[in-house]
């Protein structure tokens, strides 16, 4: 249960209609502009829309407008559809534009078309605009005509036992853990110490790294972190507080704090924490982590992924040939190569739209 089986984005930026079947190791390649982090982004787009957080989550990637489908566009309404098959669910959840005749006061803000959620292939609640018909899990069925059509039905239904079937997805989801970049400027949080507690992962954003790795050195596989970490930075030996990580550097005779370190070190640091949670997320998304990481450590970061994909499915984006090959390697995962094709993003050149693939002739 909980599962990723499969994800489906239509309508998003270059992405016209693309699906991905999920393996435990998803490798995600292509050159630069290809359309990665636009697949990257559609993903989390969707995490936010079964979290109840669509409408914001699409204001902060520059409103609906930003978002649709950028390329020709052929007769009739314009959507962005994603869909999931998360074992034993099915969520599908189509977004348009406002249509005129309303006279809408924002005529940029999104509609929730059409939006659905079957169990076991079973239809539970569907919906069109404000009105979904829903079922509990005895099999009654009620229409609701009171939905709000700017935000997704998990935003909106408060009743965990008649419908916990939705509770159920949504925590599923919520789990989900998206590393899209670490700051690491001089205000960046991952430089101060944090508030002492227990933390069963990294957060997103990094800001709990020295209590993440105090947690690991206590309760996880220490040992195979510090040996993955000294392969990639063999002058440093790390260590944690129950708030802050303590570096110690050869040749250097007091211990550096993480206001000290290089901004690729502390990226791997944070890397390798993620890696390594003791009670790790069921899927776990990296956004080119070898950004501006030297070749040393991006080969440990395939070894990080390795430990990692025994407890949770990857999600790893990247433009490098080196991180890509050592990750096939050591998981036997397949790539998911994404090209673009006259503005479209595409799996290997194939468009179900242009009918054809990139390297053949025209």
């Amino acid at each position: 249960m909980g599962r990723v089986n499969s994800l489906t984005v239509g309508g998003f930026r270059s992405i016209r209609d693309l699906e991905v079947k999920f393996e435990t190791v998803n490798l995600v390649t292509g050159a630069n502009g290809a359309g990665k982090s636009n697949l990257f982004n559609a993903f989390r787009l969707l995490k936010s829309a079964i979290e109840g957080r669509l409408t914001a989550s699409i204001i902060e990637e520059g409103g609906l407008s930003s978002i649709l489908w950028a390329g020709q566009r052929e007769k009739g309404p314009v959507r962005l559809k994603l869909a999931v098959e998360i074992d034993p669910f099915h969520y599908t959840l189509e977004v348009g534009l406002r249509p005129q005749s309303e006279f809408p006061l924002f005529e940029l803000d999104p509609q929730i078309k059409f939006e659905e959620v079957r169990l076991a292939g079973r239809v539970m609640v569907s919906r069109k605009t404000s009105v979904a018909d829903m079922r509990t899990l005895e099999g009654p069925k009620e229409m609701r005509l009171d939905l709000v059509d700017s935000e997704s039905i998990f935003a909106q239904i408060g009743d965990p036992e008649k419908y916990s079937y939705l509770y159920l997805l949504k925590e599923m989801v919520a789990r989900w853990t998206f590393y899209h970049e670490f700051r690491t400027d001089s205000q960046s949080p991952i430089r101060r110490p944090a508030v002492g507690t227990f933390t069963p992962r990294l957060a997103e954003d990094g800001s709990n790294l020295g209590p993440a790795w105090y947690v690991i050195q206590n309760r996880g596989d220490i040992g195979l972190l510090q040996e993955i970490v000294s392969s990639a930075l063999p002058e440093l030996r790390v260590n944690a507080s129950q708030t802050s990580i303590i570096v110690q550097q050869v040749g250097v005779k007091r211990e550096l704090s993480a206001s000290e370190l290089s901004d690729g070190t502390l990226k791997f640091l944070c890397l390798a924490a993620a890696c390594f949670s003791v009670h790790p997320p069921p899927l776990i998304a990296f956004n080119e982590p070898e950004t501006s990481l030297n070749p040393q450590a991006v080969s440990a970061l395939a070894r990080l992924f390795k430990h990692c994909s025994e407890k949770s499915q990857l999600w790893i984006t990247t433009h490098s040939e080196e991180l890509a090959r050592d990750v096939g390697r050591s998981t036997g995962c397949r790539r998911i190569n994404l090209v673009k094709v006259d503005g479209e993003t595409t799996k290997d050149g194939l468009s179900s739209r242009l009918g054809y693939r990139e390297d053949e002739d025209a």
